[in-house]
Parts: C-alpha cells; sequence; structure tokens
C-alpha cells in the first residue's frame, strides 16, 4: 500500500491536488517564456523602416519590419537573420516580383545566390499577399544581400 507523504496531512487527494496546481502553474508561466517576438503587419504598418529595393542585410536591425517603395510594387518584410517573411501591399499587374538573396553585400551576380518567385506578373492577386522565403537548410554559408526586383 502506498503512504502519503509526511509533509502533507490528510489524504491521498492532498498531494495530487497540490500536483496538479503546481503542473498548472507551469504551463501558465512558460507562456511568457519563450524566446520568439511577435512581429504584426496590420498592428504596425506605420514603424517600418524605409529601405530600397537593394539593401545589405549585415547593416539591418533586428526585430524590425522594412517597407519597399519600388515604381512597381510596395511591399514590407521582416528579415529574422535566416528567413524572409513579408506582405505585397501592391504592385502593377504586369510585373512580378523575385527575390534575389545576395551572397556579396554589393548583390552582384554569383552562383551561390538564391533566387526565389514570390509574385508572377498577370497572376492575381495584385495586392494584400503574404510571402515567405526559407533558407535551405544545407547551404553552409550566409547571405549578406537582399534585393527585390520586378520582372515582366
Amino acid at each position: 500500500m502506498i503512504h502519503p507523504p509526511k509533509y502533507f496531512s490528510g489524504t491521498t487527494a492532498n498531494w495530487k491536488l497540490i500536483l496538479v496546481a503546481v503542473c498548472l502553474f507551469i504551463h501558465a508561466a512558460s507562456e511568457s517564456a519563450y524566446c520568439i517576438d511577435e512581429v504584426s503587419f496590420k498592428k504596425y504598418p506605420i514603424l517600418s523602416i524605409p529601405v530600397p529595393s537593394k539593401v545589405d542585410l549585415t547593416k539591418l536591425p533586428r526585430g524590425k519590419t522594412f517597407q519597399v517603395n519600388h515604381p512597381h510594387f510596395i511591399l514590407q518584410y521582416f528579415f529574422n537573420n535566416r528567413d524572409i517573411f513579408g506582405l505585397i501591399f501592391n504592385r502593377k499587374p504586369k510585373y512580378g516580383i523575385i527575390v534575389h538573396l545576395c551572397f556579396f553585400r554589393s548583390c552582384e551576380e554569383n552562383p551561390h545566390d538564391l533566387k526565389k518567385v514570390i509574385a508572377k506578373p498577370q497572376v492575381p492577386p495584385y495586392g494584400q499577399t503574404f510571402f515567405s522565403v526559407k533558407f535551405p537548410h544545407q547551404l553552409q554559408y550566409e547571405f549578406q544581400g537582399l534585393e527585390f526586383l520586378p520582372v515582366q
């Protein structure tokens, strides 16, 4: 027969109740223990930092959203030192958008660069479109430049 611990007076239900209370407390406290900051494009559209379409990734401040005002499109993005998450606010229908992650800061062509189409020309939607560019897991190097290019 299992006896209740001596430091709890009463029946075995007391230590079970305290165990459940401790587990609930740990679960409630763990919500604030995550090291992830939330970024909202809807909540902070005015606080984004305007940047050109070609930018040096090593000089961007951490935890901020950035806005590109190109003649053919307007977009906001967030860069977490690996992946890019963004929102295309507006673009001209005959232009698409390519993300060019560059090996060099100057974004000169290199075989180590990564290009991804985030919006195709003549294909809707033309506004309020979410996009993401994931960093390939097998790469052994980091990108130093980022460029958003229009494509016809």
